[in-house]
């Protein structure tokens, strides 16, 4: 094999290698229980009342369906919808929690710019540790925000609504 057959083959190995860590992760279904590796991988869960657990440093991971239970180390955001899901993660660099009483425990790390934190819906309950320059947005009813570190910039309106400093 020439050298050239064998920088073809290593590049296109590279490709392959590549593309499959470009497609997120599918977690479908009702009842499950995984532990997953995520190798940067962007994770969907969706479907009824699984658990799972995420290891290592994830892309965005994204929680809709009902009734989770899910637990991470990093990702570079966490998008939580649906309904009644718990999710504590280690650490995320952006968070967005909408729709029924999901409760959600995490670190938001800002990046160079102000990092958003987006709360709407109804019955919502975080308890976050903010490090860096964070937005929250907090509309919507019943929802309830603990803080702890650096303060955030807030924008509040709703309905009987709390963010208060743990």
């Amino acid at each position: 094999m020439n050298r050239m057959q064998k920088l073809g083959g290593l590049l296109a190995g590279m490709a392959l290698t590549a593309l499959a860590q470009a497609e997120p992760l599918n977690i479908e279904g009702i009842g499950l229980s995984r532990d997953i590796s995520c190798k940067g991988q962007d994770v969907n869960i969706s479907g009824n009342a699984n658990v799972i657990h995420l290891k290592g440093d994830c892309g965005a991971v994204e929680v809709s369906g009902s009734e989770h239970k899910v637990t991470l180390g990093t990702a570079k955001s966490l998008s939580v919808s649906g309904a009644e899901h718990e999710v504590v993660a280690e650490r995320v660099n952006a968070l967005s929690v909408d729709t029924l009483n999901n409760q959600v425990r995490t670190a938001v790390v800002a990046g160079e710019q102000s990092t958003p934190i987006t709360v709407a819906g109804t019955g919502q309950k975080l308890d976050l540790r903010l490090e860096g320059e964070t937005r929250l947005d907090v509309s919507g009813i019943e929802q309830q925000v603990r803080w702890s570190s650096d303060e955030p910039q807030v924008q509040l309106s709703g309905a009987d609504n709390k963010v208060e400093r743990q």
